[in-house]
């Protein structure tokens, strides 16, 4: 059942940022090879292969990322885990047919030797083709997510999480409308250390495989 987003809701706030990490995709497939790593989920299942770049479509400028099948990601680890104030992520995800399977972006705290996030936030694409919140603890504590509305094709969608680890909350916003805030769903939520793009695997399983029309573009993590 889709929630209603309360646009009377105050706009995500865009002073004050101290930008920790940007990336609109425009240095080409050199910046991506450097910058971003493939995903590990386990050792036993080892790597997602890597997203590709596009020039299918773009929010700004002339590239963005997007994925031919499952099972593929791109992640970017903060080099000094942020453990105080707000911490947030913006991005920019499209889609241009309706895709059935899960795309999204998120930031949280390293799983460790297992890899991949043991607390994730996000937004993004569900394989219900409709606009979801990501919370998950792989522990299982307040493991969950939620659906927004139907995907409006051919709409970028402007996407904020922010984790605010003063008041041990999450609040999200898509097009500036605030749509949820909930508390830390766990207890051992000890700071921010990755930002995930991600498709495949979710709390509802792979999704439909084959080329699908998601785009994602213009990354900030930022800090307030």
């Amino acid at each position: 059942m889709f929630g209603c987003k309360n646009n009377s809701n105050p706009a995500a706030p865009v002073d004050q940022r101290n930008v920790i990490f940007t990336e609109g995709f425009e240095g080409g497939q050199a910046e991506l090879d450097t910058i971003w790593t493939r995903y590990l989920i386990t050792i036993e299942e080892g790597f997602y292969t890597k997203m590709r770049l596009t020039t299918d479509t773009a929010h700004t400028g002339t590239h963005s990322i997007t994925s031919d099948s499952n099972r593929t990601a791109l992640e970017y680890d903060v080099f000094s885990r942020i453990e105080s104030g707000i911490v947030g992520v913006e991005f920019f995800i499209l889609a241009k047919s309706a895709g059935q399977t899960n795309f999204t972006i998120s930031i949280g705290q390293n799983a460790g030797s297992t890899g991949g996030l043991g607390k994730e936030f996000g937004l993004g694409f569900d394989q219900t083709d409709s606009v979801k919140c990501v919370f998950f603890d792989d522990r299982g504590v307040g493991e969950n997510d939620a659906m927004i509305s139907p995907i409006q094709l051919n709409h970028w969608y402007k996407c904020n999480v922010e984790v605010d680890f003063t008041s041990q909350k999450i609040t999200y916003y898509l097009d500036n409308a605030k749509v949820r805030t909930l508390p830390f769903p766990t207890q051992e939520m000890y700071g921010i250390d990755r930002l995930l793009v991600f498709r495949g695997f979710g709390l509802n399983g792979e999704g439909a495989e084959g080329p699908k029309s998601y785009f994602a573009d213009d990354i900030t993590l930022y800090t307030k």
